[in-house]
């Protein structure tokens, strides 16, 4: 019994060293639909973002050390704060000027990029959220709600989109590296209105699965509560939020409980009340059971829409259903059926994406961080973030047998066609120009 337990320690400290770590030292594979040829985001990025730092915004229950250096301000352990503030994220540090950043973003292939650090963290402090006996003032509360708010709205006014994009994380990673990961896809998407990064305490560490998973789950109220304080307080028209691996509960579990909250309303009225717009599921690290009840319950009436990213190649969430004795959310198409696929787009509003044509040109061994690591799919994961487009619209094909979307042989060139109509040049249209008609649809490849 000792040596199976020694022999079950060992696989499972192989299979956890296997897993990422979203540590973006480098700015990320310009997405193919944003070369040269194809879309420009940079057209809309205003003249004061036109530098080599990306400015987010942060909300994290991390606790802090006072006074220590960027990379070393937030920690591992589980605080009972919600802190606000704001992160400096510097691309090409050295002062490239902008037109020089701009050119080797849009430079596909590129073989390496500039580097992306951490630079600054402006810590509005501490606010509460309503566990007895525990709270901060209410006048501590409002003056930094208000500061964090007036501060979003400014570059909100700023923009052309108008609209918010929060990043929750996953497993085994560290503020400087989630900083870095929300930092390029900001960038991408041509830092044009205002991008958050909820920092849920993962204690970045290869064999603290259990404790990230426990750590994400203790975080969905304040989650939750935050999306409702952004809602009402930015003036932001829409709030869109982007979830990797075992972050993806703590959104869904976040849009379950609103959506439970307001039961007897409609749907369409709660989503407006909260200025929800759409959830993108990035190899979600989700029970499956976990995710049907959470539809069941209406989690997923509350988006404009759901895009959920899958990989049937996804050998970290193979791993994870090996620890945990049940599948995954980010790995189904081998164990839902047609119909169920079907059900989720139909009357869950889901759209299901299987990465694996993508991922077998550009996926790692571990194929878990292709949102911001594989120029197909983060390009598609952009569109499906800030732009209302069907998927068919965003150059992805049809795989009707299994009832998803794929990437086939010739995405790139419908990616490029989909990314200049969303994200024009400068002049080629004005802001607000209808949604272009479908693409034809290509014969599915998956």
């Amino acid at each position: 019994m000792r040596m199976r337990r020694s022999v079950a320690r060992a696989c499972t400290a192989v299979a956890l060293a296997a897993l990422p770590c979203a540590c973006a030292e480098r700015l990320m594979p310009t997405p193919v639909g944003f070369a040269a040829t194809g879309g420009d985001p940079f057209a809309r990025t205003p003249a004061h973002a036109r530098t080599d730092e990306v400015k987010l915004y942060v909300a994290s229950n991390r606790g802090v050390r006072a006074g220590a250096r960027p990379n070393e301000y937030f920690t591992t352990k589980r605080s009972e704060q919600l802190r606000l503030g704001t992160m400096g994220v510097a691309i090409a540090g050295d002062g490239m000027p902008w037109p020089e950043l701009e050119g080797v973003s849009r430079t596909w292939p590129r073989e390496d990029g500039p580097k992306v650090s951490l630079r600054s963290i402006d810590d509005f402090g501490p606010v509460w959220q309503g566990i007895p006996g525990l709270a901060t003032s209410a006048k501590s509360d409002a003056a930094v709600i208000a500061r964090f708010a007036e501060s979003v709205k400014a570059d909100l006014a700023a923009s052309t989109s108008k609209q918010l994009f929060v990043f929750v994380h996953g497993f085994n990673t560290t503020v400087p590296g989630n900083a870095a990961v929300a930092a390029c896809m900001f960038h991408y998407l041509g830092r044009d209105g205002a991008f958050l990064s909820f920092e849920w305490p993962s204690c970045g560490d290869l064999f603290a699965y259990q404790a990230d998973k426990t750590a994400a789950a203790a975080s969905i109220r304040m989650f939750r509560e935050l999306l409702a304080q952004l809602g009402a307080r930015t003036g932001a028209e829409r709030i869109h939020v982007l979830a990797h691996s075992a972050g993806a509960p703590v959104a869904v579990d976040a849009f379950l409980e609103l959506r439970l909250m307001h039961s007897e309303e409609p749907a369409e009225k709660v989503r407006d009340r909260y200025r929800l717009g759409r959830l993108v599921l990035v190899a979600p690290d989700m029970d499956l059971g976990e995710f049907r009840d959470a539809v069941a319950d209406g989690a997923t009436e509350l988006p404009e829409r759901v895009t959920l990213y899958v990989n049937s190649r996804d050998k970290a969430l193979d791993i994870a259903s090996w620890i945990t004795g049940f599948a995954r959310l980010g790995q189904p198409l081998g164990v839902l059926t047609p119909r169920q696929v079907e059900f989720l787009e139909d009357d869950a509003n889901v759209d299901l994406v299987d990465v694996a044509g993508a991922e077998n040109r550009f996926g790692s061994w571990l194929g878990h961080s292709y949102f911001h690591e594989d120029p197909w799919v983060s390009t598609d994961v952009l569109m499906a973030l800030s732009t209302p487009l069907h998927p068919l619209d965003r150059g992805l094909q049809r795989d009707e047998g299994r009832k998803v979307y794929a990437f086939g042989p010739a995405y790139p060139g419908r990616a490029q066609d989909a990314a200049r109509k969303a994200f024009p040049a400068a002049g080629t249209a004005p802001a607000g120009t209808p949604a272009p008609p479908p693409l034809p649809e290509a014969a599915s490849t998956p």
